[in-house]
């Protein structure tokens, strides 16, 4: 019995800690429709700011809560700033990019936070009063636990007699109903949109101080949080603070039933019980009207357009571009010539996440899952079996890549579509994490390692162990699975998913089957990305869990949208370009991260088009100044024009 109740109390802790965080990510949602991915950067944020105010000496109760609210204004007032300079912004934009521009929003949060306190892990006790246990009963229980319970039931409580009973209530319900009508009404729009921002950043940060003795500071602390609040207003239902509270107490119970049951795994069944409710209930238990229809614009440049002379361009910048390539064995070191075959694996990589976004108009934030799976396959494979042949490797991960995306597509895809795809991808590549972390065969959390290069059995012998001879193979393979893919993109089948992006319901009209169109895309970009994963194991040589980690599912959405998700080369130019930053700030702790993340936010807000978007439009108005026609954006206005150059 005592076992029970202690399970009991530990999931309700749990819960509100989730619930804490998710409260500001619910309240925004509701009001602005943005969900924001920065959430748990700011949480993190409050965290710092409490631990600067309190040290990591042992406090008051008084001056701890004073710590915690004293965060909550700090973080409340960053907010207010960046709500001025990026969230007004976001307001009418399609959700794909709001969620970008704030995952851009938190890699720079995370690094400022790297270069002010550092990436030192902190610990902090709970005030002296909350640190030690209360006894009830036979049980023992931590006091901390209880206030935790208390706090998120108080912070609960205000919001549903603010939200429902006071005027506040009344007026971010009308912005939430219809803002233009509330101003017509005579309310104070702006005011209330910025109040409303305000509010769920300094719950945010209000979250990071009282939760700061419960965990190890770090500059990792808001990833796992966000992703739980995540998962709890999904369950809720987006933009409903009783769903939110619902969610995050079920999330406990789950993680609290995991533990008893399925102790060897722990973090498994939240994962698995997520995915389950998707598929059955993916508006959540309590659904807003802001969840039942998601806006399907083309923001960002998406005209199907090409130039006259892009394409000339393109081609002779890309044999030049490959002869470099090619060159590089033969006079470059061994540090450079490894970033280079990276490249050319991740621009493999982003092509193919740009398969769904840019052409089909899908989203997925946990691709990183199909990347792992050919990895570790390929991995396992030349070590434990080295005589199959490497081709036959390849083949069988992209088959493996297709057959666990047209399963996840097949299933998905006639039921959910936009945030709730995304976040459906998020925690199936979370739970295959958590799978590999506890599987003797592919290392655990110390992964696969010296994964030998292949030979490749011809009819004659090719050695490709050496880092030149893999690299000109990787050369050879990504051109050949490129040049495929162009075909593919600038024909029928191409022409039909651009289709099923403009218009679904249109092109459903006039015959295509939209659903069987977005399963083959899935499948498509999934068997890409696991042959970009099998042919990056023996090129790194090794393989962890770092690759199925869902913030790297990212890295191909950093790639394609600064090279432009409008065009076939722009996630091939955004690899080559992300990588000479990234290599240019790899010992720079924390600039990397900021200096990343403001360029991608820029690109968002100002050209999301990419660098290939700048292109064309610098193109066009060389053009006007020459006196020429037309620009090329009208030349190529017509439908079915899809060919992005």
């Amino acid at each position: 019995m005592n076992q029970i109740l202690f399970a009991g109390f530990n999931a309700l802790a749990f819960g509100m800690s989730i619930f804490l965080v998710a409260a500001g990510l619910t309240l925004i949602f509701g009001i602005l429709k943005l969900l924001n991915m920065a959430q748990g950067a700011f949480f993190m944020i409050g965290a710092y700011v409490a631990f600067s105010i309190l040290g990591t000496g042992s406090s008051s109760f008084g001056f701890f809560l004073l710590a915690a609210l004293g965060a909550g204004l700090i973080v409340a007032l960053l907010g207010l700033i960046t709500d001025r300079l990026v969230l007004t912004r976001l307001r009418h934009v399609d959700y794909h990019y709001v969620l970008i521009a704030t995952f851009a929003l938190m890699m720079v949060c995370n690094g400022l936070v790297k270069l002010i306190w550092g990436v030192e892990f902190v610990s902090v006790n709970p005030p002296t009063v909350l640190d030690e246990p209360v006894e009830l009963g036979s049980l023992f229980v931590s006091r901390y636990t209880l206030f935790i319970i208390a706090a998120g039931l108080v912070v609960y409580l205000v919001m549903e007699v603010a939200l429902h009973r006071l005027w506040f209530g009344k007026l971010m319900q009308a912005l939430a109903a219809d803002s233009w009508m509330a101003g017509l009404l005579g309310l104070n729009v702006p005011l209330g949109l910025a109040l409303s921002v305000m509010v769920s950043f300094f719950l945010a940060g209000l979250a990071g101080g009282l939760l700061l003795p419960n965990q190890s500071l770090s500059p990792q602390l808001g990833d796992s949080y966000l992703l739980f609040a995540f998962f709890a207003v999904i369950i809720g239902g987006l933009g409903n603070i009783r769903g939110a509270f619902v969610g995050s107490i079920l999330l406990g119970l789950v993680s609290s039933l995991n533990t008893v049951l399925l102790p060897d795994m722990p973090g498994i069944a939240i994962y698995v019980a997520l995915a389950v409710f998707l598929f059955v209930r993916p508006t959540g238990l309590f659904p807003s009207r802001a969840t039942q229809a998601e806006p399907a614009s083309d923001e960002g440049g998406g005209s199907l357009a090409r130039s006259r002379i892009g394409r000339g361009v393109w081609q002779v910048l890309g044999l030049a571009v490959a002869a470099f390539a090619a060159s590089m064995p033969l006079w470059a070191n061994e540090g450079l010539l490894f970033l280079a075959g990276s490249t050319l694996v991740q621009g493999l990589f982003a092509l193919s996440w740009n398969i769904l976004f840019g052409y089909a108009g899908l989203a997925s934030f946990g691709h990183a899952a199909f990347f792992a799976l050919g990895a570790y396959l390929a991995g396992a494979v030349l070590r434990y079996w080295p005589a199959v042949p490497f081709l036959a490797t390849l083949l069988g991960a992209g088959a493996l890549g297709a057959a666990v995306a047209f399963v996840v597509g097949a299933l998905a895809l006639r039921r959910m579509s936009g945030i709730f795809l995304a976040v459906l991808t998020v925690a199936l590549s979370e739970a295959m994490r958590v799978l590999i972390s506890y599987s003797p065969l592919l290392g655990r959390e110390d992964g696969l390692v010296n994964i030998p290069r292949p030979v490749l059995h011809l009819p004659f012998a090719i050695d490709l162990t050496s880092s030149a001879a893999y690299f000109w193979f990787l050369l050879v393979t990504t051109a050949a699975i490129v040049a495929v893919l162009w075909w593919a993109m600038h024909g029928r089948y191409g022409r039909k998913l651009l289709s099923v992006r403009q218009d679904p319901e249109r092109a459903a009209f006039l015959g295509v089957n939209v659903t069987g169109v977005r399963i083959g895309a899935f499948m498509l970009s999934g068997g890409v990305a696991a042959v970009a994963g099998a042919l990056y194991a023996p090129w790194a040589r090794i393989v962890t869990l770092d690759e199925v980690h869902w913030l790297a599912s990212t890295q191909p959405v950093l790639n394609a949208m600064l090279g432009g998700v409008n065009s076939f080369w722009g996630p091939l130019l955004g690899s080559a370009v992300f990588t000479v930053i990234n290599y240019g700030t790899r010992t720079l702790i924390g600039l990397s991260e900021l200096i990343v993340g403001t360029i991608l936010l820029f690109i968002v807000l100002v050209a999301p088009g990419g660098i290939v978007g700048v292109l064309r439009s610098a193109e066009a108005a060389w053009i006007r100044r020459r006196g020429g026609a037309a620009a090329p954006a009208a030349a190529a206005a017509a439908p079915g024009a899809g060919a992005r150059p």
